[in-house]
């Protein structure tokens, strides 16, 4: 027996060309194989090599005993499952973000400090009734929304294992020469594998023989059209050479022999499996930015209770009281209610773009698409139509647009439409006649249905082909490259042979040439004119098809002569050329506006494509994606090939294609200077890790990187990138396992959609939390002035909680239905720096904001209590007394004031300062509305935001003069006129921020933009 060495493949060498950019995992090594492309030389090798290299007999196979060998060393013929989030993962994380962990302590805190309260010095103001509350409330707010945001997230999880659908069940193979269906996971390397039409390929297999043997690869390579298999090697690159057959793709017709050279985590599927399972994703821009705000709040918190630690202690004395105040201060400082309007926020934008047809798997994704700086867009499906379509026709030296009719009369354009209609192997599905032509299902490859379509709406291709019927045929073939039809024409009552082909193929079997003025010879000039209409639609990026024909002499071949198509008992040669029709996959409509709008955004769109270089360019320029020139342009013009194209000349350009061939010769330094130096690129026949490599590398130079795809080769990319998009109708189910996002319409636009709700996603949330944070400084200062100052507490702990999670939650999530600012899609992508929370908005929320709503709360505070005969002087330091009930407290005229008494006055203080609060905060949502434009632009068209500002106004009035609320909140009812007190302020605000608005706007001072515009 045969020693076994632990073979991979035949000439297996990976490149030391680049490390992986990024750590991906524990498994670094393996990972960074499988980013390499694996160069095999199965393809170059001759049947009798085979036999050597894998130790098989073409003919008789394996032995059941070697294979059962083969089978223990190299393991089962099977993929790596690729495992989406689990549902705990999603809980765990809707539970204990970073965000959520800071809400925990700040509970955990409040339920401390209320098993403490008994046995702790009760001079901070705080009841242990307080304390349990808020602790209460901030759990149910962790959980409530942990729970909201699981559920959002959970139900569009896609619950689909992915690569297993592409293995088939079984397989028929060769072993001691019988042939036997075995289980697919039982092939091994060497076997024998015979493969029929409607089969899927068992594994990564070198073709032996083969009989009219079509693949779609389309998932692998982005191929659209099946590919038409030989035996012999025709590239040097593995993928595009016609002897080899991939594990996963669809047989569509033929059949074929072959030796199995890869199984199971070794074939091309078995790779991509493993990168997507391998790699990891790097936290989202939104990720990001939380944890950045949650360290900057935190900072605020413990700076501000240290503070007030420190003063506390030097005026009380006791380090016991000053660490009861300094919890006050941080539970001040903790957003409760922002993560529910977070939450809100993103899973209303969600919503929104769900019903532009982009579906988002997590809630972070859709802010992570309007941080996007670079698109890395599939052509296929996303750019195009994903539909070959009838694009020119060429007869009497002349291109024609397809929908250009004014010739259709002529009788060069009659008879190409002729020749066209007849010599097709497409029909119609019978169950699909009924419907209009451009829905029907057509039974045929993707050229043929074009051409089949196109001329049942021009000219009745059915009809034609019922009154001309098909006598004779001869397929297409690989060796002699044309397909031949003979029909018994209804007309002339003689039969017609149509020749179709590569158009510079057919026109070898040509002496005459058709025109409207009659025929003509096929002169060297002619034939040199023609090629060059060949070349310019070849260079339009479209698939070109030669028609030739030849009317046979009825006195030669009489009605029911016998045609025999082996012995060729008729001619193919002195044919007529008739034209050629050209096909491509045309830009989806309007693609072009939509990437416009992505530059004019700032976003680079580069395609990335499996197609040809020239095809690629082509779409490139009717999509938008390039608009410069490229060396291929230069190439082209001058009638020379790329190679020879001067490199300086090269240089000079500004856009680029750059071939798979060119990406294995780069390296990391070589790719981004690549990517720096050019404003446009396209990439084209690039394979799975080249795309993964491209990914990186933009992500390496800053940008935030979307990547859209439909096949399994698009699937590591898809998942390595910041934001992946998969395509709902033509994707494939691995490639929506491994995205963020899922497209349900498979529009370019509806990306652009998502980045500009994206963007508006995040100027709201930034307006959320400047609203949110500025009601901190007024129910913060409170606690100072009771803890240095000695005044009675302006403000409790229960109506800290009243507006943290009452009063403010409303406005706050109705800043998540403000419309985006009309110049939201010019602004350039936020930079890494622009974070979410900056130290503008800091200082904005707490400083100037905050303040203003603090002096109108002390305002109000001070006039209840001035109204009650406590003038500000009268109420400074006498905390201890206050608070005594045995003790009496005299105002300003000298009146004395028992506990009840005095008491029942601080509550409608309080109540006043809480109302003031509520007033400002009112103002504060509506000058939050806008950063840049004005209000008087803006409008009040959020009816959210008018709805919660009434809710708010009713809140504070039930909070006021209810019964109930005053035992549960411990508020006194205060005169209508004490209700508007903090009018001058409310006022103030709005005049205010509008005019540093109107200086931001006009560019009239440029301190106020840098030190107020966040």
């Amino acid at each position: 027996m045969p020693h076994h060495s632990h073979r991979r493949s035949s000439t297996s060498l990976v490149a030391g060309r680049r490390p992986s950019l990024q750590h991906a995992g524990p498994d670094v090594s393996e990972l960074t194989l499988l980013k390499e492309e694996t160069h095999t030389g199965d393809h170059f090798l001759t049947p009798t090599q085979l036999e050597v290299v894998y130790r098989t007999n073409v003919i008789t196979g394996h032995t059941d005993t070697f294979a059962r060998e083969m089978l223990e060393t190299y393991g089962p013929n099977q993929l790596k499952e690729l495992k989406g989030n689990s549902y705990w993962k999603i809980f765990r994380h809707n539970l204990f973000g970073w965000f959520q962990c800071v809400l925990w302590c700040g509970a955990i805190l409040n339920f401390v400090g209320y098993f403490f309260s008994d046995s702790l010095e009760s001079g901070d103001g705080h009841s242990g009734k307080e304390y349990l509350y808020l602790g209460c409330v901030i759990t149910a707010t962790i959980v409530g929304t942990g729970l909201f945001g699981f559920y959002q997230e959970a139900k569009n999880m896609a619950v689909m294992s992915g690569f297993e659908n592409l293995v088939p069940p079984n397989a028929t193979v060769i072993r001691e020469s019988t042939k036997k269906i075995i289980p697919n996971s039982e092939v091994v390397l060497g076997d024998i594998v015979e493969m029929t039409g409607g089969e899927v390929v068992p594994a990564d297999v070198r073709i032996l023989t083969c009989t009219n043997f079509k693949t779609d690869m389309s998932s692998l390579t982005g191929e659209s059209e099946p590919i038409k298999h030989r035996p012999e090697c025709t590239n040097s690159n593995p993928l595009e050479s016609k002897n080899m057959v991939y594990f996963g793709c669809p047989i569509t017709e033929g059949s074929a022999k072959g030796v199995v050279v890869a199984t199971g985590e070794m074939t091309q599927i078995g790779k991509i499996a493993g990168l997507v399972t391998g790699l990891e994703k790097e936290e989202t821009p939104i990720a990001k930015e939380i944890t950045h705000f949650i360290k900057l709040i935190c900072g605020v918190a413990f700076t501000f209770g240290l503070l007030f630690f420190i003063m506390v202690y030097v005026i009380q004395k006791s380090w016991l009281s000053a660490l009861q105040y300094m919890l006050g201060i941080i539970l001040a400082n903790v957003p409760e209610g922002l993560i529910v309007t977070l939450t809100v926020c993103m899973t209303l934008s969600a919503n929104n773009l769900k019903k532009k047809n982009c579906l988002a798997k997590t809630l972070q994704a859709v802010e992570t698409l309007g941080s996007t700086s670079c698109i890395c867009s599939d052509k296929t499906g996303t750019l195009t139509e994903n539909q070959m379509n009838v694009s020119h026709l060429f007869c009497n030296f002349t291109i024609f647009d397809k929908n250009d009719h004014e010739h259709v009369s002529n009788h060069s354009y009659a008879t190409l439409s002729l020749a066209a209609s007849l010599n097709l192997k497409a029909t119609f599905a019978f169950d699909t006649m009924n419907l209009p032509i451009e829905k029907r299902k057509i039974l045929g490859d993707a050229s043929e249905s074009a051409i089949l379509r196109y001329m049942e709406l021009n000219r009745s291709a059915t009809q034609t082909r019922e009154n001309n019927p098909k006598e004779a045929e001869i397929p297409f073939s690989s060796a002699y490259k044309y397909q031949v039809t003979i029909h018994r024409m209804q007309a002339s009552h003689s039969y017609y042979l149509i020749m179709k082909g590569a158009p510079e193929i057919v026109l070898e079997y040509c002496t005459k040439v058709i025109t409207d003025e009659g025929d003509q010879a096929l002169t060297p000039q002619v034939k040199k004119e023609l090629k060059a209409s060949f070349i310019k639609l070849a260079n339009m990026g479209e698939r070109v098809i030669g028609y030739c024909d030849y009317n046979l002499p009825l006195d030669s071949y009489p009605l029911g002569y016998k045609f025999d198509t082996q012995q060729r008992n008729f001619p193919v040669e002195n044919l007529r050329f008739v034209g050629a029709i050209s096909m491509i996959d045309p830009p989806r409509r309007d693609i072009d506006k939509s990437i416009e709008l992505c530059r004019q955004a700032g976003i680079r769109v580069i395609m990335v494509t499996g197609d040809h270089p020239v095809t690629a360019l082509a779409i490139s320029r009717k999509c938008g994606t390039i608009t410069q020139p490229t060396a291929y342009d230069y190439a082209f013009e001058h009638h020379i090939e790329l190679s020879d194209v001067p490199p300086l000349i090269k240089n000079q350009f500004k856009a680029a294609v750059i071939t798979g061939d060119e990406l294995r010769k780069m390296s990391v330094n070589d790719l981004k200077h690549a990517q720096k130096k050019y404003q446009e690129i396209t990439f084209a026949r690039t394979s799975p890790q080249q795309k993964l490599f491209i990914v990186e590398t933009y992500q390496s130079l800053d940008h935030v990187v979307a990547v859209t795809g439909d096949g399994v080769n698009d699937s590591p990319a898809l998942k390595k990138a910041d934001i992946g998009i998969a395509m709902g109708i033509t994707g494939t189910e691995v490639s929506k396992q491994a995205a963020d996002m899922i497209l349900l319409d498979d529009n370019f636009a509806s990306i652009v959609l998502g980045i500009q709700e994206g963007r508006r996603i995040f100027d709201n949330l930034k307006k959320t939390i400047a609203y949110t944070l500025t009601s901190n400084t007024p129910e913060m200062l409170p606690f100072v002035l009771y803890a240095c100052a000695g005044m009675p507490l302006p403000m409790t702990l229960i109506l800290i909680l009243v507006i943290n999670v009452g009063t403010d939650l409303l406005p706050a999530m109705s800043l998540a239905y403000e419309t985006s600012e009309h110049d939201i899609m010019s602004l350039p992508p936020r930079k890494p720096t622009d974070h979410l929370v900056n130290r503008v908005l800091i200082f904005m929320a707490y400083f100037q904001v905050g303040m203003i709503q603090f002096f109108a709360g002390m305002y109000a505070y001070f006039v209840v209590f001035a109204q009650s005969g406590f003038f500000p002087s009268s109420i400074l330091f006498v905390r201890q007394d206050w608070e005594s009930p045995s003790a009496t407290v005299l105002d300003t005229l000298g009146r004395t004031w028992l506990f009840v008494d005095r008491k029942r006055v601080e509550r409608r203080a309080q109540t006043a300062y809480f109302v003031a609060i509520c007033w400002t905060q009112i103002s504060d949502v509506i000058i939050c509305k806008t950063r840049r434009i004005s209000l008087l632009e803006k409008g009040m068209r959020n009816h959210v935001l008018n709805a919660s500002i009434v809710v708010d106004l009713i809140a504070a009035l039930v909070v006021t003069y209810l019964p109930l609320c005053h035992e549960v909140f411990g508020t006194e009812p205060i005169s209508w006129h004490d209700f508007f007190l903090a009018m001058p302020f409310f006022v103030l605000m709005i005049l205010g921020d509008e005019l540093r608005r109107f200086l931001i706007r006009r560019n009239l001072s440029k301190w106020v933009e840098r030190e107020t515009y966040y």
